[in-house]
């Protein structure tokens, strides 16, 4: 699985790839040295709005991906070069805060998180995702129609995208 580093201006972009299971490098303070450094030593590819930064990439032979225009539209073509599934599949997705390995809880497991959310919440969701490394926890709450929608608009631009190049 390719494996993403992404500078500041591509943050939404970021996101997506990590709740779709992708290993992405996000920080929005990273200098581009920093993302040059980590595409070449972790053989990512770099994502990037910056012009010159995508040109020193080129020339130290790094893949790197210019992306420009409209957020769904960079998400739809990253997607589609880099063969990503536009779904949100909560047994491989990533933290989105800080790209950390999510962990299951359910049943008796849930009692790890009860302090960190609220108690109707606790009692409401019976599945929850812990953050390996920071300690996020994420279950399907309300906002996940929204989650399930935004994806099956990335699938509908990435089709639109396959029909006007095929």
């Amino acid at each position: 699985m390719t494996k993403f580093v992404v500078d500041a201006m591509l943050g939404r972009v970021a996101l997506w790839l990590r709740l779709t299971g992708n290993d992405t490098y996000y920080s929005p303070d990273a200098e581009d040295e920093k993302l040059l450094t980590l595409a070449q030593e972790e053989n990512r590819v770099l994502l990037t709005s910056d012009g010159d930064l995508h040109q020193r990439a080129l020339k130290q032979e790094l893949e790197s991906r210019l992306l420009r225009g409209e957020v769904d539209d960079k998400v739809a073509e990253v997607f589609e070069t880099y063969d990503i599934k536009p779904r949100v599949d909560t047994s491989t997705a990533r933290c989105s805060k800080c790209n950390g390995s999510l962990r299951v809880l359910q049943g008796e497991e849930k009692r790890e998180i009860k302090d960190k959310v609220y108690a109707q919440t606790y009692d409401h969701y019976d599945v929850f995702w812990l953050c390996e490394d920071c300690g996020s926890v994420y279950f399907q709450g309300g906002y996940w129609k929204n989650v399930v929608k935004y994806m099956e608009r990335i699938d509908q631009l990435m089709n639109e995208e396959k029909r006007m190049m095929g």
